[in-house]
């Protein structure tokens, strides 16, 4: 088993008031169109107005977010850069695809082609930090913030000297990419407003949504640094046991279902996953605070990053915002656990701890 990595700082640009405001998500942002798109800074600061022209709303979010979770942590230029998407550049995807089919193959500007691949926003952030380390992203669907948080563990657990690792995830929503899953059952034909998406639960699919959401990590705890113990990658058949998964994650870290503080949740409102969560929240002790956080986002491949945001933040903030609450508990903010599923069968387990 590796060791615990210190998260010291989080920034996250998502669908709500994130990034760099005085209070913690609020006021709150709704849709009824099923569609959450993320809430955008002012980029300037981050990135050459000159190049932002050229930028999807994707590479201008993840560039802006590394950079600023940089910042917050007083680093200047990381020992490694390591990301996860599950779905790269939508906007720049589409836009070459549709440019080939108009322009019949010939002409073709390749600037869209180049900002579309995976890479792009690591290649940025390398070029903006100077870093010439290790820099790795990750394409794995409902896994690759999870990875990446993996492979930054590795990373920092391989070297007793102090490093840094600049983790995160972006992705975003496209009109396109909205039509295209919805013929797969993703999301729900009768909308409610994003707010009440928990509550409807009786039927199938959800709302989509967006964001951005960068981590510095390191492998020598410091003052205020939040330790993420351990993760854990499940794939989901029907039958699958997965309170007693759960359970065996923690036994590995030395915690049981009942010392969980505060449980972050992905619940999505999709009937067909209730069954995930339900055994778990009725196993948790009754003052742990269970929490859940996709009424706010929507469903993306790396909503997860989102709820690691969150659990960072409530060192910060005495009190849990009202949206967030599915059970409100007394127990301190020590032990975190978040437990998250994405559309295609795939879970995962992040347990943290408050220093």
């Amino acid at each position: 088993m590796m060791n615990p990595v210190f998260i010291l700082s989080a920034c996250a640009i998502s669908p709500q008031l994130s990034f760099d405001v005085d209070k913690f998500l609020n006021p709150i942002i709704t849709t009824d169109d099923g569609k959450l798109f993320a809430a955008e800074p002012d980029y300037r600061q981050f990135i050459n107005p000159v190049a932002i022209r050229r930028m999807s709303r994707q590479l201008k979010m993840g560039i802006a977010c590394g950079m600023r979770a940089l910042q917050l942590a007083d680093v200047s230029m990381p020992d490694s850069i390591i990301t996860g998407t599950g779905l790269g550049s939508m906007t720049d995807m589409e836009h070459f695809l549709k440019d080939m089919i108009t322009l019949e193959e010939e002409a073709l500007n390749p600037t869209f082609f180049i900002q579309s691949t995976y890479n792009s926003v690591n290649g940025w952030l390398a070029l903006q930090t100077k870093s010439t380390g290790y820099n790795q992203t990750y394409v794995h669907r409902g896994f690759s913030i999870e990875l990446s948080l993996l492979d930054a563990q590795m990373f920092l657990n391989e070297t007793p000297t102090s490093k840094i690792a600049l983790v995160g995830s972006f992705d975003e929503l496209t009109n396109d990419y909205f039509v295209v899953k919805s013929k797969c059952d993703y999301w729900k034909e009768s909308v409610p407003n994003s707010l009440k998406l928990l509550s409807c639960n009786h039927t199938d699919g959800t709302i989509a949504g967006e964001g951005a959401a960068f981590f510095a990590l390191t492998n020598k705890p410091k003052p205020l640094s939040c330790a993420l113990l351990g993760l854990k990658l499940l794939n989901l058949p029907s039958s699958y046991d997965f309170t007693q998964e759960i359970q065996e994650f923690l036994s590995q870290h030395g915690v049981d279902l009942k010392d969980i503080d505060v449980a972050i949740l992905g619940k999505n409102g999709d009937a067909r996953f209730e069954y995930l969560y339900d055994p778990v929240v009725a196993a948790f002790d009754v003052e742990t605070n269970v929490l859940a956080f996709k009424h706010l986002t929507g469903e993306y491949p790396t909503a997860s990053g989102f709820a690691l945001w969150i659990a960072v933040q409530l060192r910060h903030w005495n009190q849990i915002p009202e949206p967030l609450i599915l059970k409100s508990g007394t127990r301190p903010k020590r032990n975190i656990l978040v437990i998250n599923h994405y559309i295609l069968h795939t879970a995962s387990l992040m347990l943290l701890h408050q220093q």
